[in-house]
């Protein structure tokens, strides 16, 4: 049996708020919805599992009405879905009593359940969230019913207050594959049987690297799955290393060649490194306005000469505290607070 794997599509979002680019990120969301379904259908996939979170809160019925379109529209494939704790079951959700396509399977109790698909010899197991929140391991102790059968779990968690998953329970649950959805990073969690899927698109600025759907193949003899990337949006994390000699202006101009050699989908999450001379910090709310910068993280340091400085202020408080720090052991945390600590006393002294 062919499958499509997804989770965390979060259609609704509009990623980045208040950067030029969040609208357009908020529909490649749905374009990419729509580039795997027509995948699933042009790969001839007889299985779409979705594993939660299909939007990024409750659904509007226009948009039940939209995705219900698309699933119709698929010629040969069955969808399997669940709700996460994103589009939850609330009391009054757009899902309860929605009406799907003939073929979707839609996981709408809180008890877990398995669907027969006899066409296969395969059964799915799948439950949806009533509550934000869900802090038992419900798959723990999970079974399949008939272990001859092609067996599949949809599961939307990992985490402690969503559903937290053994990795040795999953590795003996006697599922050929469990199709896992909520953690945004995805990767095989045990290869060709249990997948974290990871969000379909980056919904954050700090959700690095690719992100896609998994596609494969899953019999009574083994699994093959394999990932694939979508590349509207990848956010990156990329490092500039400053050197003291170097300007506010020096930074800019760095950071803007660098703009230039990126990918067309990439954006940045820039990361600043090194020190800097004091009096010319690099100006994080500039480098924030230039095209695709998500971030910019600053972890310089005052590139300070400090023998100097306590030849010049000998019988200071600055000196003093420059001898002291200097004979404490030397690790991260003397560094850091030789360096913090003089650039407050340095800072102190120029408001006198």
């Amino acid at each position: 049996m062919k499958f499509l794997h997804i989770a965390d599509v979060h259609l609704g979002l509009a990623p980045d708020a208040g950067k030029p680019w969040s609208s357009r990120r908020q529909q490649d969301i749905w374009d990419s919805f729509r580039e795997v379904l027509a995948v699933a259908e042009r790969e001839k996939v007889d299985l779409v599992l979705i594993a939660g979170d299909l939007f990024h809160r409750q659904p509007l019925m226009r948009e039940l009405k939209q995705v219900n379109e698309l699933f119709g529209g698929l010629t040969r494939t069955k969808v399997a879905l669940i709700a996460g704790n994103h589009d939850y079951m609330h009391p009054r959700s757009n899902y309860r009593g929605f009406s799907f396509a003939e073929n979707v399977i839609f996981f709408d109790r809180e008890q877990i359940r398995g669907v027969e698909l006899p066409e296969y010899q395969a059964c799915i197991y799948g439950l949806s969230y009533w509550h934000k929140e869900i802090t038992d391991g419900l798959y723990d102790a999970l079974r399949p019913k008939d272990p001859a059968k092609i067996n599949i779990l949809l599961a939307h968690g990992g985490d402690a207050k969503h559903i937290p998953m053994s990795e040795a329970a999953l590795r003996q649950n006697g599922f050929d594959y469990v199709a896992c959805g909520h953690i945004h990073k995805g990767g095989q969690i045990i290869k060709n049987k249990a997948v974290m899927a990871g969000s379909l698109e980056p919904t954050d600025c700090k959700d690095f690297g690719p992100h896609g759907y998994w596609m494969g193949e899953v019999t009574k003899r083994g699994c093959e799955v394999s990932f694939y990337p979508i590349r509207k949006c990848e956010y990156v994390r990329h490092e500039i290393r400053v050197d003291a000699g170097m300007t506010a202006q020096d930074v800019e101009e760095c950071l803007k060649r660098d703009l230039t050699k990126k990918e067309p989908y990439e954006k940045y999450h820039v990361i600043l490194t090194g020190g800097y001379t004091p009096g010319a910090e690099p100006d994080t709310a500039r480098l924030l306005e230039l095209p695709d910068v998500t971030a910019v993280e600053n972890g310089l340091v005052p590139a300070y000469d400090f023998a100097q400085l306590k030849r010049e202020y000998r019988g200071t408080l600055l000196e003093r505290y420059i001898s002291k720090i200097e004979t404490l052991p030397q690790n991260a945390v003397t560094k850091e607070a030789l360096y913090y600590g003089v650039d407050a006393i340095c800072q102190a002294m120029e408001h006198r």
